[in-house]
């Protein structure tokens, strides 16, 4: 479990400027199930699970997304950016336990 909240980031190893960029983030994270009575009724308790996914490219915030329990554990999620000048693409994970788990990639022109 040392690997809860590692943020893995995969971007293309040659961008140019103008270049509609393809991103593939992943975090380490349990997500906890939600548990079920003998009748079929939800157990009422804080679940732990990631419910929040922001990204910002130099500073700015390119992506957001809200997700619920129905997320999978170790959650991937791939998204698009126009890559309009060389610097920081930073990924940022919440759940809902107050973690807060980011992983950054720097981006270069090639």
């Amino acid at each position: 479990m040392a690997d809860i909240g590692q943020v893995r980031i995969r971007v293309p190893s040659s961008i140019k400027a103008g270049d509609v960029v393809q991103v593939r983030s992943l975090v380490i994270h349990p997500m906890e199930r939600i548990e079920r009575d003998a009748q079929g009724k939800i157990v009422q308790k804080n679940y732990n699970y990631i419910n929040k996914v922001i990204v910002t490219y130099l500073g700015k915030t390119v992506a957001t997304f809200d997700t619920t329990q129905s997320v999978a554990e170790n959650p991937f999620f791939s998204f698009t950016f126009k890559a309009t000048d060389p610097g920081l693409l930073k990924v940022q994970f919440f759940d809902t336990s107050g973690g807060r788990y980011e992983g950054t990639a720097e981006i270069k022109f090639s």
